[in-house]
């Protein structure tokens, strides 16, 4: 990794702290309508093939983000976040929650530039990043309620959810990791029945 990149990702994630510290948190949004998990197939960083319902989201509460690696605006402010919040689930990542990051812009987000990307954030191999054919990946957007024909300008959105319950929080903007990771403990008590 040259300095330049890395001094790239350091003013990134510094950005991403200066901003949740000073950004009032958007209010989250419930979904009233049901999420679509459809099993498309998919990719992840390894180039390995994947089912959405059944592999990816499986019975885990689930945290998604969407982005493209070409991407110098909401995207790498939005992937520091998921890797603050990668910190604050702990073991809880490997057990109970699915990290997903969704290229939005599969043409040239292949599994390796995804891979690369992924390790600016230090990921760990629970946070998934996934690609695709493009039209299966913009039929996942569109029943996630996400898609934008403008790849440039999409809205910074993360999905947190629970798709056992089927039910769903849309956190629209610069969500602080606390608030995203409060969201998920409320729906692992939700299902284990604690309050």
């Amino acid at each position: 990794m040259n300095i330049k990149f890395r001094t790239g990702v350091i003013i990134t994630l510094l950005i991403t702290g200066v901003l949740i510290a000073v950004v009032p948190d958007p209010a989250p949004k419930t979904i009233a309508s049901p999420v679509a998990l459809p099993n498309t197939e998919l990719q992840d960083q390894n180039g390995a093939s994947v089912r959405f319902a059944s592999d990816v989201a499986g019975n885990r509460i689930m945290a998604l983000n969407f982005i493209y690696t070409d991407c110098q605006t909401a995207c790498p402010v939005v992937s520091g976040i998921f890797s603050k919040l990668q910190s604050r689930l702990g073991d809880k990542l490997a057990k109970d929650v699915r990290m997903v990051s969704l290229s939005i812009n599969p043409a040239t987000d292949t599994p390796e530039r995804l891979k690369a990307y992924a390790e600016r954030f230090h990921a760990a191999p629970e946070w998934l990043w996934l690609t695709g054919e493009k039209a299966q990946v913009d039929a996942l957007l569109k029943s996630l309620g996400v898609y934008s024909t403008d790849v440039a300008n999409h809205a910074p959105v993360i999905l947190v959810g629970d798709p056992v319950r089927g039910e769903w929080t849309r956190f629209n903007g610069l969500s602080s990791p606390d608030t995203i990771a409060a969201r998920i403990d409320e729906l692992l008590n939700a299902r284990h029945g604690k309050s």
